[in-house]
């Protein structure tokens, strides 16, 4: 008796051997190292090659951000994102989703970020100002780290990264504001590598907003009203 023949068997295998194939699938279901949460600068945006020119940054001389705390206070401090798995058909079914887990110090992360700003001409210093006075181009701020997430979009990585600052100045109440970037880069492996480059830039776009504020803040300027928003 000869064996009944199922017409899905072969596209089924084929589907399969593809997924199989697919750059980074292999990677990704076996990579269990969580990142390292380490900041490595990029260079800045108007220096990369193939992307959007943005204005120069750069800050006068003579301005000092103290930075007596960094907290982290992300709902999800166990977890940065997560790479969906797709089945390589026409209509790109999703095979599962996978959660990049965090590794080091997130504090730290940010920390090195902050201190980064050096290459706009602000000084940052991780610590309380001096108790000896004032200084005339000074700026304190407590610095939370609220999100950072990075995720898999079609052939692209994205991140979310959001800084909120509460500065507090000499003979005024704290103003808080909240820093958001993003950032964006090919997917070529899915690999830990790739998913903290991509949270590096959105991290890196945070910082810049934070700089650009911080400037302001030296130079006697108030901060932008943002229509009630922190």
């Amino acid at each position: 008796m000869t064996p009944r023949r199922h017409a899905w068997r072969p596209a089924a295998f084929s589907a399969l051997c593809m997924l199989g194939a697919a750059p980074g699938i292999s990677h990704a279901l076996t990579e269990t190292e969580p990142l390292p949460m380490v900041y490595e600068a990029a260079p800045e945006p108007a220096e990369r090659p193939n992307s959007t020119p943005a204005p120069v940054l750069r800050v006068a001389s003579g301005c000092t951000l103290y930075l007596p705390k960094i907290d982290d206070m992300r709902l999800n401090k166990a977890n940065v994102g997560n790479l969906t798995l797709m089945l390589p058909t026409l209509h790109a079914t999703p095979v599962k989703v996978q959660s990049i887990r965090a590794g080091g110090d997130p504090v730290e992360w940010a920390r090195s970020a902050l201190q980064s700003a050096s290459r706009y001409g602000l000084q940052v210093v991780s610590a309380a100002p001096p108790s000896t006075g004032a200084a005339a181009r000074q700026v304190t701020a407590d610095v939370a780290l609220r999100l950072a997430h990075s995720w898999s979009s079609g052939l692209n990585l994205v991140s979310h990264v959001v800084l909120q600052a509460s500065y507090r100045m000499p003979g005024a109440e704290p103003v808080m504001r909240q820093y958001h970037g993003m950032g964006t880069r090919a997917n070529w492996a899915s690999g830990n590598g790739e998913f903290m480059s991509v949270l590096n830039l959105g991290m890196e776009e945070a910082v810049r907003g934070m700089v650009a504020d911080t400037a302001a803040l030296c130079d006697g300027k108030p901060l932008p009203d943002r229509g009630g928003a922190p």
